[in-house]
C-alpha cells in the first residue's frame, strides 16, 4: 500500500515538473559533426531539448525540402525531466544551399525553421 502510495507521488511530481515545462518553446541547435569543408561530406545534426509534452515533428531540410536518409535518436529526457532528441543526417555543405532544422511543437504558435550557419 505504502509503494503504491510512493509510486503515484512520484508520477504526480512528474507530471507537475511537465506541466510548469509545458509554456516553454523547445531549445534547438543545429551544427556540423565535424568542421565544415565546403563539398566534402558530413553529417548536419538537430538537437532539440527542453520540451514537454513529448510529441514533436523535427524534419532536416535543404532548401525547404525535406532531406533524405534522416536519423532519429532515441527521445530521451534530460535532468529537469524535459524531453530531447536528436535528428541527423549525412550532407554535402555548399555555399548555395540552405540547411534547416524544421521544428513544430504545441508550445509553439506554428513551426519554426532554424538554419544552419557555414563557417567557411
Amino acid at each position: 500500500m505504502a509503494r503504491r502510495a510512493l509510486a503515484l507521488g512520484v508520477l504526480a511530481l512528474l507530471a507537475l515538473l511537465g506541466l510548469g515545462a509545458a509554456a516553454e518553446a523547445p531549445k534547438v541547435e543545429v551544427y556540423a559533426r565535424s568542421r565544415a569543408e565546403e563539398g566534402k561530406e558530413n553529417i548536419l545534426h538537430c538537437f532539440v531539448t527542453g520540451f514537454h509534452p513529448p510529441k514533436i515533428d523535427i524534419q532536416l531540410l535543404k532548401n525547404g525540402v525535406p532531406m533524405p536518409d534522416v536519423k532519429y535518436g532515441d527521445l530521451s529526457f534530460n535532468d529537469k525531466w524535459q524531453f530531447q532528441r536528436l535528428v541527423y543526417a549525412p550532407f554535402i555543405p555548399t555555399r548555395e544551399d540552405i540547411f534547416s532544422c524544421r521544428v513544430e511543437h504545441s508550445t509553439m504558435p506554428k513551426p519554426s525553421d532554424y538554419r544552419w550557419e557555414p563557417d567557411f
